[in-house]
């Protein structure tokens, strides 16, 4: 015989029906996340690329800075190829293309004794600071004693390129 259980009777209750397909539903997802307020790792890269493009906009203003002699020298330069055009002054020219090479040089070059140096020394400041070889040309002869000489033979375009090439391509971190 069984006993009964303290707790009653143990039964389970029975649907009236079985469920049927119509009873059921659609998953509830939830609502979409939003873009905004981001999440903190995209509050951190930008924080990061702000930071860069400040930093490379501060290394171009300095680096802009720090070239503006060259800036200076290359508009001089092309004056004097104007002036010479108008009055056909070859010997002025080559002086002013000489000179300007020296002051832009003393410009580069502040800590150095460059203001004394002359013919072959001279030459080889021009060739060691720019890596250009074609100071040992004609040309360059021109540019060394062409101003201290009444007249010479020069090609004006030579001149005017080979003074060109050394104020783009001198390094202004020359050891002497």
């Amino acid at each position: 015989m069984t006993t009964p259980s303290p707790l009653g009777p143990a039964t389970v209750p029975m649907p009236a029906s079985p469920p049927s397909l119509e009873q059921l539903h659609d998953l509830q997802l939830p609502s979409e996340v939003g873009f905004w307020p981001p999440a903190p790792g995209w509050w951190l890269l930008a924080a990061l690329l702000l930071g860069g493009l400040v930093w490379a906009g501060r290394l171009l203003w300095r680096r802009r800075q720090r070239n503006r002699y060259r800036r200076a020298a290359l508009a001089l330069l092309s004056e004097y190829q104007r002036q010479l055009q108008q009055d056909q002054d070859r010997q002025r020219y080559l002086t002013q293309v000489a000179q300007l090479l020296r002051r832009t040089a003393l410009s580069a070059y502040p800590q150095q004794a460059l203001a004394g140096l002359t013919d072959n020394a001279w030459r080889q400041f021009l060739i060691d600071s720019s890596g250009l070889d074609a100071f040992n040309s004609s040309t360059g002869d021109a540019l060394l004693r062409g101003p201290y000489q009444a007249a010479i033979e020069f090609d004006t375009n030579a001149v005017l390129q080979l003074a060109r090439d050394w104020i783009l391509q001198h390094k202004r971190r020359w050891p002497c």
